[in-house]
């Protein structure tokens, strides 16, 4: 006899489960598949420079014209071998260009990250099949990407063919990493869609639970009646439905609920002791890890930044002006520095003053931070020496790029309406909007801000702690 007590037993902690899960997806699962997306897009935006810069491939002149709003898969399609160059430097442009609006734009989440989206996601892992990049793949992406990689380890040093195989391994790797949580989500989401139906149309007060509970086949038949009345004509998921019965009334019922229980718990991979212990070294890391997110908002902003300055300055030109132009650089003479004045606010006073600034040399240190912090993010040799010098040389060395970081900040924002108060009239529609990528900009700071301060905090208490004789594992 099936006891209703013990189904509203199992319900209770099915959602308790479910709620549980949903956080850790959140907290924990997500922000690992975004570092390894992460991780693909530094490893593919190396690789498509090299590429370029060994004219290997054609560069993508509409790459900076792209106006994404969600995830779109490159064309995967065969094409004639000698057009290799032009389609895989599109397609392998487009799928850089993908890869950075995934890292930069979408949110990583349960609630955003849907069926729908998940499979978008495998589709677009499977653009390029770098764990089998062989010049005989069944795919056309792969078969012309694997004999880029091929000619351009032929004309290369053996460091710059280090990168080609490390950047290769990486993105193997890590999608593989990120398609395994892909199906872990979308296991997931049949279980968060199955509780979605027990609480639209087992707990409806037109649910007849005491006729559905005799038989399976009468569960199924109050099922049917009430999900027309809920959900009208949508798609109605036999399959799902199905597993809803057989874990209320099929005959290895208890088995099924047990099975998906546990399927559904969060099983922490650290004991207890561990837990306890804080490894400070590797949080400074994190932070300056974090350092990498901020390379391809500063490259965007670079590519705005030269093209708004070219727009300031447009008006300024003449024939002579540039014939002088065009002399100074046939004889090798400096060109005339371009300067300008904007008034930057102080974000610790709020007094606003004008500075001068010279355009070159803030395009250039933007353009060398950018870099660095793509180093950074590749886990290259300039991570490695940070890694390797004392915890207070990291530290410093973190606290100088929150702070030019910073400065960056206030000085783009001033520029920003500088540009729409002096660019000439007949070129404003022409201005780059700068508000977004300074809204990441920020929220990337934020994000290495906390993890410093996460650092900063757990050291001074570990501190406090053996000047106390209080030992580290305590």
């Amino acid at each position: 006899m099936y006891c209703m007590a013990e189904k509203t037993d199992f319900i209770d902690i099915l959602y308790d489960s479910l709620n549980n899960k949903q956080e850790w997806f959140n907290k924990e699962r997500l922000p690992q598949m975004l570092e390894a997306y992460r991780l693909v897009f530094t490893c593919v935006k190396n690789l498509n420079e090299l590429f370029v810069e060994k004219s290997l491939i054609e560069a993508d002149p509409y790459k900076l014209d792209r106006r994404i709003s969600d995830i779109v898969v490159p064309d995967t399609n065969i094409f004639p071998e000698p057009e290799t160059s032009v389609v895989l430097g599109t397609r392998l442009s487009e799928y850089e260009t993908m890869l950075d609006f995934i890292c930069t734009y979408l949110v990583f989440s349960v609630e955003n990250i849907s069926f729908s989206r998940i499979k978008l996601l495998l589709e677009f892992n499977a653009v390029f099949s770098w764990e089998n990049l062989v010049a005989n793949s069944t795919s056309p992406n792969t078969r012309a990407l694997a004999t880029i990689v091929m000619n351009a380890k032929n004309s290369s040093n053996n460091v710059a063919i280090s990168m080609i195989n490390d950047s290769v391994e990486k993105c193997a790797s890590a999608l593989a990493s990120i398609n395994s949580m892909l199906r872990e989500l979308a296991d997931f989401q049949k279980e968060l869609y199955k509780g979605k139906l027990r609480k639209d149309i087992l707990a409806h007060p037109e649910f007849n639970a005491q006729n559905a509970l005799t038989s399976p086949e009468n569960e199924l038949s109050e099922i049917k009646r009430v999900y027309v009345k809920v959900f009208g004509k949508k798609n109605f998921v036999s399959e799902y439905i199905a597993e809803i019965i057989s874990e209320d009334q099929g005959a290895q019922k208890d088995k099924r609920r047990e099975m998906l229980l546990k399927k559904l718990a969060i099983v922490s991979k650290v004991s207890k002791k561990e837990t306890k212990q804080i490894d400070v070294h590797e949080m400074l890391m994190s932070a300056v890890y974090s350092l990498g997110a901020i390379s391809p908002i500063l490259e965007q902003l670079h590519s705005k930044l030269a093209e708004n300055f070219d727009l300031l300055f447009a008006k300024k030109k003449s024939f002579f002006n540039s014939l002088g132009a065009l002399l100074k650089r046939m004889f090798g003479l400096p060109e005339k520095e371009r300067t300008c004045l904007v008034t930057i606010k102080n974000a610790k006073t709020g007094i606003s003053e004008q500075t001068k600034i010279n355009v070159n040399s803030v395009l250039g240190d933007i353009e060398r931070k950018s870099h660095l912090y793509l180093l950074i993010s590749s886990k290259g040799s300039e991570y490695k020496k940070i890694e390797s010098a004392s915890e207070d040389t990291a530290l410093i060395f973190l606290n100088k790029q929150v702070s030019e970081c910073q400065q960056f900040y206030s000085l783009i924002n001033a520029l920003d309406e500088h540009f729409k108060k002096y660019v000439d009239i007949m070129y404003r529609n022409k201005i780059k909007g700068l508000k977004i990528d300074l809204t990441s900009l920020r929220n990337a700071i934020i994000n290495v801000n906390k993890k410093r301060g996460d650092y900063v905090s757990n050291k001074e208490e570990i501190e406090q702690m053996k000047k106390l004789g209080i030992k580290d594992d305590v």
